[in-house]
């Protein structure tokens, strides 16, 4: 599938993406990233990691992804801005050898296309060294609800017409589904610098895909646990038109980018009884009153590894 349609994009030039880098950015201590060490698993195109890349010029960057037309666009993208800093590993996530030798692993987007998304986790985790961190951007189950029950009748719909490449039947997607809105997880995150949008692609990744998967945070949390981090966090949220960066309180960060009380629509008598809550009933209620498309969570080796983040990222889970 992504060997005719890349993502997210085929396209080469003037064209990267930026918001990873924005959320980086600001999860991330830019003062003690000088030196280290990132991989990006199911890196795609890699519009996203060269563009988180050419922020950091002192950080190295390593790209996975199991299918090389996408590599070979990645390559092009590195050549085209002169970014030095950006290796490219053609391999499974799964299969990726490289144990230990990594500060930060991340992925957008990617572990819930797989067959077991644990199998994500577990190479995340072992990719990092001992005080290594891991941010994770998945599909949420309750803003996308809508999304998959049409994936779910295209896919039924193209399974039974051909079992051969069914997931290529483009015709039948443009049939049945609405094109993906560029601001299905936010503002424009789909859109490139140059704001064109690969719609083909983006399309064919949210409908046509075999294995297609959405998660509730303690679903995400169980993951990060049991591959073995010690500690986990929600650190962002996204619904259409809107992105919060979510702190460990809601009260801790006053400040638009970061979901606030008031953005739950809950009654102040309710807030007492909102912060008496434990950590993951907190998020429980966040996650159903914000209903939310897409979910950042963060994963922590050791205490040592929240030395990394931003004082905002912090807390116990």
């Amino acid at each position: 599938m992504y060997t005719q349609y890349p993502y997210p994009s085929a396209s080469i030039g003037d064209n990267l993406i930026y918001d990873l880098a924005g959320i980086f950015g600001l999860i991330f201590n830019d003062d003690l990233l000088n030196g280290k060490k990132v991989v990006d698993f199911g890196c795609g195109t890699g519009h996203r990691l060269i563009g988180l890349a050419s922020f950091y010029p002192e950080t190295q960057f390593v790209g996975v992804d199991m299918t090389e037309n996408s590599l070979d666009v990645a390559k092009k993208l590195i050549a085209h801005h002169n970014v030095q800093n950006v290796k490219l590993v053609n391999s499974t996530i799964e299969g990726f050898s490289e144990k230990g030798q990594y500060d930060i692993a991340i992925s957008t987007g990617v572990f819930h296309h797989m067959e077991n998304p644990f199998n994500g986790f577990q190479a995340a985790y072992h990719s990092l060294n001992e005080n290594g961190v891991a941010l994770i951007w998945l599909y949420h189950a309750i803003g996308e609800y809508n999304r998959l029950k049409e994936r779910e009748i295209l896919q039924i719909f193209a399974r039974s017409i051909s079992k051969d490449k069914y997931f290529l039947n483009v015709d039948l997607m443009n049939q049945l589904c609405n094109q993906l809105s560029r601001n299905q997880y936010g503002s424009d995150t789909a859109s490139h610098s140059d704001e064109s949008v690969d719609q083909i692609a983006v399309d064919v990744d949210a409908f046509l895909n075999p294995i297609v998967n959405a998660y509730h945070y303690h679903e995400i949390a169980d993951f990060f646990r049991l591959a073995g981090f010690q500690r986990v966090r929600c650190c962002g949220l996204n619904r259409e038109k809107q992105s919060k960066l979510l702190a460990d309180q809601l009260s801790r960060v006053n400040d638009n980018l970061f979901l606030q009380f008031t953005d739950l629509n809950l009654s102040d008598e309710l807030k007492t009884v909102f912060y008496s809550m434990s950590y993951s009933q907190q998020i429980r209620v966040i996650e159903l009153l914000w209903k939310p498309n897409g979910i950042s969570s963060i994963g922590f080796k050791s205490a040592q590894a929240l030395s990394l983040v931003n004082d905002w990222v912090r807390g116990e889970a």
